[in-house]
């Protein structure tokens, strides 16, 4: 355990890089997928946008939060995350929505709501967990 607690640091920008690459899949995955009938956006919908997106924005700002070297900075993990979040959503549906190819619901501060809440509480777990483990030493 200490072993990857050790890692946390130095981690963190590979981290940040496999997060946009995932981002950058989803969206993809979205208009790849259009030619094909579109069938899939509610499948697309529940494994990009309730799994992927934010289960990825929890780990990595947990990871963030840990690493107490990124000073204050780090405290906007959790607000690029959301930024992020809402970015796909306007770059898939919202887009697709003005293109005149399907008519979803645009985009609202629900939306940003719902990026920040997986990464304010990976964030605030990476901090816990790093002022427990400094104040045990």
């Amino acid at each position: 355990m200490r072993m990857w607690l050790g890692r946390a640091g130095k981690a963190v920008s590979t981290a940040v890089v496999v997060y946009l690459l995932l981002w950058l899949a989803c969206i993809l995955w979205f208009w790849m997928s259009l030619p094909f009938s579109g069938g899939g956006i509610f499948a697309y919908t529940l494994i990009a946008y309730y799994l992927t997106l934010p289960g990825a924005a929890a780990i990595i700002c947990a990871l963030i939060g840990w690493c107490a070297e990124l000073g204050r900075v780090r405290w906007f993990a959790p607000l690029a995350g959301a930024l992020l979040y809402v970015a796909a959503l306007l770059l898939t549906f919202s887009l697709s929505t003005a293109l005149g190819i399907a008519n979803i619901a645009p985009v609202g501060l629900a939306a940003f709501l719902a990026g920040l809440a997986p990464g304010a509480i990976g964030f605030l777990c990476g901090w816990l967990l790093r002022r427990f483990r400094d104040s045990r030493r």
